[in-house]
């Protein structure tokens, strides 16, 4: 008995109580059967008869007929005795072997009928009925006397305190291991800021604590990282991810998240069934019975209102039912790591901005240089002739005046530009907005640009497709752009060249293309287009009088309209700029 109630393993306690009973009480055949989830009673050890053994092991008793059965039973103590012919309907008969020779007198009242039943229940320490001890065939033939009955009883309790115990120190052992794994998952996220990197080191302790079989743990993709999985299996076999369960289990994690529980699908069991969809559990069934396993369990990872993955896990046939303790052990992981990934978005979001902060302030102090820069050289110009009209107002009055006209165009040029700049960045300013005929705009600014085309021998052509649809947005803005390319692609096509300017309908798209065989942009150029007071590297362009920031005010413009612009060009060969607009 000191043996039964150390013992740890239960299958080794069962053998021994099954055998003690066959043995030490007297009988051909001892059964234990266990009370299992769904309340009936299942037989998990048979001592004393091969045969029996094969033909009793895994038979299940539905809790109705054994309480049934107890009902009808003779009270020998705390055993239960149900004489031949009195057992309830739907009752299982006692086990007849052939060999079984020991009879007693015919006329003695205690002689052993085969269909005669003795049970033994055992119970816990609140009077849970745990199982029962069941004996059959004593070899003597008759039924067992008080000294039997009192060891049979022994065995019983002895029983019931053993798997009490044993039981105890599981869930102490359970606690301990899932204690374990959320510690460490919680140390991981304080640790670790990357999500991919969490996701990777956190499935080994989830899924040690967890004891899965195996695991899945993916970390939705967000703003600035990509959909992360990591997958293992006890076996060490390759876990593969099938694409029908990843959607359904977006769909759950989600209601799971929301409810504050975790899901649970098995071959004979959903929970909570309200959250689940016939066809989803129809499908990880499928999923189960190909993958060898016998349940799943599936926990959000999240925090705050938001889930940004699941954490799932398989257990196999030989494996036990998910506990109350494990699922919660599971939401509490999966908050964690939920935690860990928004702080870590979090913490790339202000990385972002920082840099996008520190970007801003170095473009500021590249403005301030190049706008002094800009101003310096035609402020200079005009100061000089300033004092060269002052000290011989009659030397060369007109020249003089003449310098002086062209730099302050350029320096009204450049202020223009440059409120023009401000205007179109400011993000809090309202943009007009009005029905637009880009045909109309862009033939009027051709028109405007031709006597200038002219004089530098450039061929100026424009083709306007009928019944163009109008756009949304401000006039002058788009007029401004449309000056900038036209403006552009004359001044950079030497004499003898072709502008070609053109305005037709793509689908949803107003598309404005502005082709000229001239100077073109090399590609090392072409990345930095955009860029405020950029003027190319070469010598030729730079020949040219500019400010730089006409392609940076089209780009604003043309975004803040919904549309992009194209660019294709080769240096010598010319430039191709398209703006891609949405039509009304």
């Amino acid at each position: 008995m000191n043996r039964v109630s150390a013992q740890d393993d239960l299958s080794i306690l069962f053998d021994m109580v099954v055998d003690g009973a066959a043995d030490v009480v007297g009988f051909k055949v001892a059964a234990i059967s266990l009370v299992v989830p769904s309340g009936d009673v299942e037989v998990v050890a048979v001592a004393g008869d091969d045969d029996a053994r094969t033909e009793l092991l895994g038979r299940r008793t539905p809790r109705p007929v054994l309480e049934a059965e107890f009902a009808v039973a003779e009270r020998w103590g705390s055993l239960r005795f149900v004489p031949a012919g009195e057992l309830p309907a739907g009752s299982s008969e006692g086990w007849v072997s052939s060999d079984w020779t020991a009879q007693a007198a015919d006329d003695d009242p205690d002689a052993w009928n085969p269909e005669d039943t003795l049970i033994a229940p055992f119970f816990d320490a609140v009077g849970e009925l745990l199982g029962i001890l069941s004996v059959d065939l004593p070899l003597s033939g008759r039924r067992p006397d008080l000294t039997q009955r009192a060891v049979l009883e022994l065995f019983a309790n002895q029983t019931g305190i053993a798997i009490s115990a044993a039981r105890q120190r599981h869930a102490l052992s359970e606690r301990v291991r899932l204690g374990e794994a959320v510690q460490t998952v919680a140390r991981i996220t304080q640790e670790d800021l990357d999500p991919a990197r969490v996701v990777d080191v956190a499935a080994a302790p989830i899924s040690a604590g967890l004891a899965a079989a195996g695991l899945w743990l993916r970390a939705f993709g967000g703003e600035d990282d990509d959909e992360r999985e990591s997958v293992s299996a006890r076996s060490g076999a390759p876990v593969r991810t099938p694409v029908s369960l990843v959607a359904i289990a977006r769909r759950m994690v989600g209601r799971c998240w929301r409810a504050g529980v975790v899901a649970v699908v098995g071959l004979d069991h959903v929970d909570p069934p309200a959250l689940w969809a016939d066809d989803d559990v129809a499908q990880v069934r499928i999923f189960l019975r190909d993958a060898g396993a016998r349940s799943l369990l599936l926990a959000p990872m999240g925090s705050g209102s938001s889930c940004f993955g699941y954490i799932a896990c398989t257990r196999g046939p030989d494996d036990p039912d998910w506990t109350d303790a494990e699922a919660v052990a599971a939401l509490e992981m999966g908050r964690d790591l939920g935690r860990a990934i928004r702080n870590a978005r979090l913490y790339a979001v202000e990385r972002r901005v920082a840099a996008e902060l520190r970007e801003a302030d170095r473009s500021k102090t590249q403005l301030f240089s190049t706008v002094s820069h800009e101003l310096k050289n035609p402020l200079a110009s005009i100061v000089g002739h300033v004092e060269l009209l002052r000290q011989e107002p009659d030397a060369n009055p007109d020249w003089s005046l003449g310098v002086i006209e062209r730099n302050t165009e350029r320096l009204q040029s450049l202020v223009d530009d440059l409120l023009t700049l401000s205007r179109v960045s400011d993000p809090d300013r309202a943009m007009p907005e009005a029905d637009v005929d880009l045909g109309e705009v862009s033939r009027d600014v051709v028109d405007m640009f031709r006597p200038r085309a002219d004089t530098q021998k450039v061929s100026l052509t424009f083709d306007l497709e009928e019944r163009l649809p109008l756009v949304r947005g401000s006039a002058g803005d788009l007029e401004r752009v449309v000056q900038n390319l036209v403006s552009n692609a004359v001044k950079f096509t030497p004499a003898g060249g072709r502008v070609a300017v053109s305005v037709v309908s793509r689908r949803d798209r107003v598309v404005i293309e502005c082709t000229d065989d001239g100077l073109g942009i090399s590609e090392e150029d072409q990345a930095s287009l955009f860029t405020e007071f950029f003027r190319g590297t070469n010598p030729e362009s730079l020949q040219v009088p500019g400010t730089g920031l006409g392609l940076s005010i089209a780009q604003r413009v043309v975004t803040r309209h919904g549309g992009r612009i194209d660019v294709e060009s080769e240096l010598g060969r010319g430039t191709s700029i398209r703006l891609l607009l949405p039509a009304l």
